[in-house]
C-alpha cells in the first residue's frame, strides 16, 4: 500500500505542487495572471458597445425623438489625433460631395507654469469639444458656462470621481490651447482660409484648477468668434447617447459620426477611394488597409441600430448613399434637426 506522502507525490497537479527540487519557487502562472490579455478586452469592449448601439435602435425603433449634440463639421471631416503626440501642429484633408477641399490644421498654442509646451489634444478629448460646441450652439452664445463640472460628467455618463475629474481638467488645458486653420478649396481654384483660436479664452472653476484662487463672475469658456461662426453655419446633428457611448473610443466615434453625416447629406451613391478616406481620418497605422476592416466594423455596429444605412466597406472605397427608404438614424421631425448645408 502507498503511504501518503506517495500518494501526493503521484498526484502532485491534483494538489498544486511545485517540484522537489525547488521547493520555494513560485508558480510560474501567478505572472501570467496579472498579465492583461488586451484582445479579449477589446472584445469585451466590441460587444459591451454593440449592445449599447443596439439598446439605441429599440428606443429608435419607438419614433422617440432622442437628444442630439450638434457637432462642428470641421470635426466631423478631420478630427483630432487618436493618440497622444509629440508634434504641435497635426493636419487633415477632405473632399466633399461636391468636388472641393477642406484641410483643417490643428495646432497647440499653450504652454503650462513652467513654461512647457501643452501637448495637442487627442483621443476623448474631441468628447469633451463636441460638449462645448453643442452647448455654445444650444444657447446662442459663444461663452459657456461651467459653474458646475458635474454637469458635463453627468452628460457624457462618467462617474463621479476624482480620476475623472483629473482627466477632464487635463483634457480642458489640452482644449482650451488649441487653434485651427480651416482651408476651403473649390475645384475651380478658389480657396479660402481662417486661422481660428478655438478658445479664445477661459476661466476654469475650482474643480478643474485645484488650489486656484476662487474666481469672482462668470466661470467657463468663450470659443473665438472665427470658429463660433464656423461651426454655427457648419454643423450636424448626432444622437447624444450614442456620442456618449463612443466617447472612449475615439476612432469608431469617428467612423461612425463622419458616416451618419455623410449619409445623410448625400444626394446619390457615391464610392470615396480609400486614399481619400486616409488623409481624412486614418492616423498612425502602418498598415493601410487596416482601414477596410475598421469601416466594416463600424458599418456592422451602427446596422444594429440603423439597419437602413446605406453604407459597404468595398476593396475599391467606402460606398456611401441616402439610407434606403430614406430612414436617418434618428428621427426627420426631430425639432434639433438641422438642415445641413449640401456644398459641405
Amino acid at each position: 500500500m502507498k503511504n501518503v506522502s506517495q500518494i501526493v507525490r503521484d498526484n502532485k497537479t491534483l494538489f498544486g505542487l511545485v517540484p522537489v527540487s525547488h521547493p520555494l519557487k513560485r508558480p510560474a502562472s501567478k505572472k501570467a495572471d496579472r498579465t492583461r490579455n488586451y484582445s479579449i478586452e477589446e472584445a469585451a469592449a466590441q460587444e459591451s458597445l454593440f449592445d449599447k448601439v443596439v439598446d439605441y435602435g429599440i428606443q429608435r425603433r419607438t419614433g422617440v425623438n432622442p437628444d442630439l449634440t450638434q457637432i462642428a463639421h470641421a470635426l466631423i471631416l478631420c478630427g483630432l489625433p487618436y493618440r497622444k503626440t509629440a508634434a504641435f501642429e497635426y493636419s487633415r484633408c477632405s473632399r466633399a460631395a461636391d468636388g472641393s477641399q477642406v484641410r483643417v490644421t490643428f495646432y497647440s498654442c499653450g504652454h503650462d507654469a513652467q513654461g512647457n509646451r501643452i501637448p495637442l489634444a487627442f483621443g476623448a478629448d474631441r468628447t469633451v469639444l463636441h460638449w462645448c460646441v453643442d452647448e455654445a450652439i444650444k444657447s446662442k452664445s459663444a461663452f459657456v458656462q461651467l459653474d458646475s463640472t458635474s454637469k458635463f460628467i453627468r452628460d457624457i455618463g462618467q462617474a463621479d470621481s476624482g480620476q475623472n475629474y483629473k482627466r477632464l481638467r487635463e483634457a480642458f488645458q489640452r482644449v482650451s490651447s488649441l487653434a485651427i486653420v480651416v482651408e476651403r478649396y473649390s475645384e475651380g481654384g478658389d480657396q479660402n482660409r481662417t486661422f481660428m483660436p478655438i478658445i479664445e479664452h477661459s476661466q476654469l472653476p475650482g474643480s478643474l484648477s485645484p488650489g486656484s484662487t476662487p474666481i469672482s463672475g462668470l466661470v467657463g469658456i468663450r470659443f473665438g468668434a472665427s470658429f463660433y461662426n464656423e461651426f454655427t453655419k457648419h454643423h450636424a446633428p448626432f444622437p447624444t447617447s450614442l456620442l456618449r457611448d463612443l466617447a472612449q473610443k475615439p476612432q469608431m466615434q469617428d467612423y461612425i459620426v463622419f458616416l451618419n453625416w455623410r449619409s445623410f447629406a448625400a444626394k446619390t451613391t457615391t464610392v470615396i477611394p480609400w486614399t481619400l478616406m486616409r488623409q481624412q481620418l486614418w492616423q498612425d497605422d502602418k498598415n493601410s488597409r487596416r482601414i477596410i476592416t475598421r469601416f466594416a466594423d463600424a458599418i456592422k455596429i451602427l446596422k444594429a441600430a440603423w439597419p437602413e444605412l446605406n453604407a459597404e466597406a468595398t476593396s475599391r472605397g467606402l460606398k456611401i448613399g441616402p439610407p434606403m427608404r430614406g430612414q436617418h438614424l434618428f428621427p426627420a421631425h426631430n425639432r434639433e434637426t438641422k438642415k445641413l448645408s449640401r456644398p459641405m
